[in-house]
């Protein structure tokens, strides 16, 4: 294992998930050396608490970045789902298709398509921090207990929820979630001794009782395979996930599930990206970087693209000779654009959200169900008991104007909050001008809240 390990390199990537391995596939494609390391074996990489459902214009966007998720990457085509609100009767259609991916394939063929692209691999390979900033210098701690350290021209960290480097100072700003927000989910993936009724149907449900912001869900792998989990944040959940991820599960007479193949829990980020994701010889990717989208903690795709924008700069960069945060400086501007400014006006709406009671939740969910169902209904020549209902539902807004009003206030919020995003600076020196904008925009929204 030591030999493998350079004392320097161009890029050093930490991390071989989804991010970290397109990162070092598409800077060893632009001629870098690249040196990319997990803490996990080989064989272990790739493995994820992920609900591991990607629509396709979430797979046409990954595209853009590597190979087309095709083959054994795919466990199960779906059709389209439903949301199950919390009154369990309501339901509203997810008029999307797209497919559940098997991600331990996935991740291992990335792995594969970085070494092929001429990656060096270390597996079972720590980080434990900086040994010197200012030099990029890493200590590395090795599976047999030995620690090395590497100087690098570009660190790309894409080390995960832990984000080992970019939390003790890697990027020009730190940042630290709250625990708000950060998600945590069990998941399991199980063989059901009979067919699921909607094998092409994905279900969230916002039933879970007693986990305020939780939801679960159930997304077919097959007739009779399914990934099943719960989630909700770190502030809200309960002392034990598992429990309440059963008591779920028995809501659910007609899947009949037999000892799960795969069981655990992971942590993410639920938040907006950091404000900026570089400093000087310094990169951050994926949930290192909180590219997860803050209302339902997708990450796969948004991995993808920061992972593969990331090696591209970084190579760019290296290739020119300039690798200050102003050089990698187009990182940042791409990611916001392309992803980042619609994840900060999610990140509005779920602060909102999180902020009503449940009683409020229980009346707004269900009230936008209801001017759904009136769209729906006048759009399609609904029938009169269509209609009444939805009419009824609009009847019921009418009641509570205040709470209708700061909703539409947040939604406005949001909004403004993702053109500030599109207008991301151009450079490190308008950052702090434009924090200020962001800031002023994050107290209105707690003034709304509060």
């Amino acid at each position: 294992m030591p030999h493998l390990i350079p004392d320097k390199t161009d890029v050093l990537v930490v991390g071989a998930g989804l991010a970290g391995a397109v990162a070092a596939a598409r800077a060893s494609r632009g001629g870098q050396h690249v040196l990319l390391v997990d803490r996990l074996e080989e064989v272990a990489v790739g493995r994820k608490v992920c609900g591991n459902g990607l629509a396709d214009e979430g797979m046409a966007a990954a595209a853009e970045y590597t190979r087309p998720i095709a083959g054994a990457e795919i466990a199960w085509r779906i059709e389209g789902g439903r949301v199950v609100l919390r009154d369990g009767e309501t339901t509203i259609p997810i008029p999307k298709s797209g497919a559940v991916l098997n991600r331990y394939v996935l991740g291992q063929r990335l792995l594969s398509d970085a070494v092929e692209a001429g990656a060096t691999f270390c597996p079972g390979c720590s980080c434990a921090g900086w040994s010197d900033r200012d030099s990029l210098r890493v200590r590395l701690d090795l599976s047999d207990g030995e620690r090395v350290e590497v100087t690098a021209r570009v660190v790309i960290d894409a080390s995960g929820y832990r984000a080992v480097l970019t939390r003790a100072g890697g990027t020009l700003r730190r940042e630290t979630p709250a625990r708000e927000d950060v998600g945590i989910g069990y998941r399991e993936i199980v063989p059901l001794t009979e067919p699921i009724p909607e094998p092409r149907t994905v279900i969230v449900d916002l039933t879970c009782k007693g986990l305020s912001g939780g939801y679960a869900w159930i997304f077919p792998m097959g007739e009779r395979l399914a990934n099943i989990g719960i989630g909700a944040t770190l502030h809200s959940a309960g002392p034990d996930l598992r429990a309440a991820y059963r008591s779920f599960l028995a809501g659910y007479p007609d899947i009949h599930a037999s000892d799960p193949i795969e069981s655990g829990a992971g942590l993410l980020p639920l938040r907006r990206p950091l404000v900026t994701m570089v400093g000087d010889g310094f990169m951050t990717a994926g949930d290192a970087g909180c590219q997860t989208n803050p209302l339902h903690g997708g990450g796969i795709a948004p991995g993808i693209i920061g992972g593969g924008m990331a090696g591209d700069v970084a190579s760019r960069a290296l290739s020119e000779g300039d690798t200050s945060a102003e050089a990698l400086w187009s990182y940042n501007t791409a990611f916001m654009k392309e992803v980042g400014a619609r994840h900060a006006g999610h990140d509005f709406l779920r602060r909102f959200i999180f902020s009503l009671s449940d009683d409020e939740f229980d009346f707004l969910t269900l009230e936008l169900a209801g001017s759904h169902a009136l769209l729906k209904a006048l759009s399609e020549g609904g029938s009169r008991p269509q209609l009444k209902r939805a009419f009824r539902a609009l009847a019921r807004a009418a009641k509570r104007p205040g709470l209708v009003t700061r909703f539409l206030r947040a939604g406005r919020l949001a909004e403004e909050i993702q053109e500030l995003y599109y207008d991301y600076p151009a450079s490190p020196a308008r950052l702090d001008s434009w924090i200020g904008r962001v800031e002023f925009a994050s107290k209105a929204l707690e003034r709304l809240t509060n």
